[in-house]
């Protein structure tokens, strides 16, 4: 009766493993999965359909680059600590950006549109280093860019 209460409470103990290994498991799936359908999947189908690298951000329409700022800001949650820690520098190159547009003589257009193109350039290649890598811990197949 002794082994036969020892193997019940080594089951009970494996199975309690088991199921908070599972669980665990599910939580950063679906975690993931929050973070590809609301960020990184449409931050790449922005991209693709902007044409960059060949286009600047600096050099579409102020609607346009709205558009990826407020993907960015609305999702900055979602993304992995080294994008979130590049968030700030993108931030302050879009205030930039628009503060030149708008003629104030404190911000050169050329400074500031070479700046935004510069951050939103290291900004992207960051966020598509996540993006594969979360592909992969998905396995679901990875752009070749």
């Amino acid at each position: 009766t002794i082994i036969v209460a020892a193997i019940s409470v080594i089951g009970s103990f494996t199975l309690v493993y088991l199921n908070s290994v599972k669980e665990t498991s599910n939580r950063k799936y679906e975690i993931r999965k929050e973070q590809l359908s609301k960020f990184y999947i449409p931050f790449y189908q922005r991209y693709c359909a902007g044409l960059f690298p060949q286009n600047q951000l600096s050099a579409m329409s102020s609607e346009a680059r709205a558009r990826f700022f407020n993907l960015i800001t609305q999702n900055i949650y979602l993304m992995e600590p080294l994008s979130q820690a590049m968030y700030s520098d993108f931030y302050l190159a879009f205030l930039n950006l628009a503060e030149a547009e708008n003629g104030n003589p404190e911000y050169p257009y050329e400074e500031c549109a070479q700046k935004m193109d510069e951050i939103f350039e290291d900004l992207s290649k960051t966020i598509f280093i996540e993006y594969r890598q979360i592909l992969k811990k998905c396995h679901l197949p990875v752009p070749l860019k």
